[in-house]
């Protein structure tokens, strides 16, 4: 809990700064950079938390990885590790992008079929949540074939579940007429 906390705070504090920059989406772009980098290079990670390290050589290696990123994005960083909260990078990140879809009226909306969607189906559902909610939709698809059919959608921390899965299983235990 306390991870989303401080990612809130965090997050609120850098959006309002990048807000006033007009740079909003340059922010979400480099902090998401920073976030996969850790989330996916174990030698970058262990490095940028090593305790012994001080935060001007970190620095240093960040200016150079980003060498293409603005020294006003770079601060931010900056900022996180001088802190001490590089590692809740992730929940910083996820936390700004809540702030920022709120904003933008976007809603992410995670969609599990057991088969692979088109593109055409992809549009077609995306238009669907677009003329239901009157927002954007930010779709991301899974396949799951033990759903057998149907499907699942996740908007924000609503779920709704048509599986066939489901459905079996509530016929299975006696809820289903």
């Amino acid at each position: 809990m306390i991870e989303n906390q401080v990612g809130r705070r965090y997050a609120e504090a850098i959006y309002t700064i990048a807000e006033e920059r007009g740079k909003v989406k340059e922010t979400h772009t480099f902090l998401n950079s920073i976030m996969e980098l850790y989330k996916n290079d174990i030698t970058f990670r262990n490095f940028i938390q090593h305790p012994l390290l001080k935060v001007q050589e970190k620095e240093e290696v960040l200016r150079e990885i980003f060498a293409e990123v603005s020294d006003e994005l770079l601060q931010i960083a900056f900022y996180i590790l001088e802190k001490g909260r590089i590692s809740f990078i992730r929940n910083i990140v996820a936390e700004y992008l809540k702030i920022y879809y709120e904003k933008h009226q976007i809603l992410d909306v995670v969609a599990t079929f057991a088969v692979e969607l088109s593109e055409e189906q992809k549009a077609k559902l995306i238009q669907k949540l677009k003329d239901k909610t009157k927002h954007e939709i930010r779709l991301e698809t899974q396949v799951d074939e033990s759903i057998l059919g149907g499907g699942i959608l996740k908007i924000g921390d609503q779920v709704m579940d048509g599986s066939l899965r489901k459905e079996l299983q509530q016929i299975k235990n006696g809820k289903k007429s």
